[in-house]
């Protein structure tokens, strides 16, 4: 590194030394890179991302408040491993946020709605045509954020987003099931057709039965940990 680029390192704002652990940390956990129970320790990570301790605090207490982390006394802050409870909570809420988001989203569909729609639907199946199933689950995420921001409505936006991070770390568990992708794509081709249709109803039923899905999943696959 020459004496420019240490110049330019040392003149960087902390903000965005804060920002890029943010969001290095939480591409980490969302890719599955830190497994449930693992301890975040501090030190470590400013060794792995090269970084001072502050701006990995910071993040951490970032990443605890959206409910990715979790601060277990004795502990310190861990990679959570998450409950029935958990599933229940989240997907339910989620489920009828997605309900009220698609009714105002097709009241107020567009093409620009459409060609957003199908566009992370047609990255879907894209990503799972090269087996890759992590960048699939972030279209399978977008399109649901994309039925929510074509609803128009900031509040549920900024209700959903701190949802939608705990969802994301359901999701981590599963980058090792494409049957399971595959299902998903297929119920997202349901919910599509009838966003183009404009049929209310339609849209209903098939998002209440893609999350009557993943919740009875996220169940299976809990009870089977627990039994082994």
């Amino acid at each position: 590194m020459d004496n420019q680029d240490k110049y330019s390192q040392l003149k960087e704002p902390a903000e965005s030394k804060q920002s890029q652990a943010y969001h290095q940390i939480k591409e980490d956990i969302l890719n599955n890179t830190y497994k449930e129970g693992t301890v975040m320790v501090e030190r470590k990570l400013c060794d792995i991302y090269n970084m001072s301790r502050s701006p990995i605090r910071n993040a951490l207490q970032q990443l605890t408040h959206e409910g990715l982390l979790s601060f277990v006394p004795g502990k310190g802050v861990v990679v959570p491993e998450f409950t029935t409870e958990d599933i229940l909570e989240v997907y339910d809420l989620i489920e009828i946020l997605q309900i009220y988001a698609v009714k105002s989203c097709i009241a107020k569909c567009t093409d620009v709605t459409l060609e957003s729609l199908h566009l992370a639907h047609a990255k879907m199946r894209e990503c799972l045509n090269d087996g890759d199933i992590y960048q699939c689950t972030r279209w399978d995420q977008k399109f649901h954020e994309l039925i929510v921001e074509h609803a128009s409505n900031t509040r549920l936006q900024n209700i959903y987003a701190q949802l939608n991070c705990q969802h994301m770390r359901f999701i981590a568990t599963i980058l090792d099931d494409p049957a399971l992708a595959e299902r998903s794509y297929l119920e997202h081709s349901t919910i599509l057709k009838a966003i183009e249709e404009k049929d209310v109803a339609a849209a209903t039923d098939a998002l209440h039965l893609h999350y009557q899905n993943i919740k009875q999943y996220y169940i299976n696959k809990l009870i089977h940990r627990i039994h082994i």
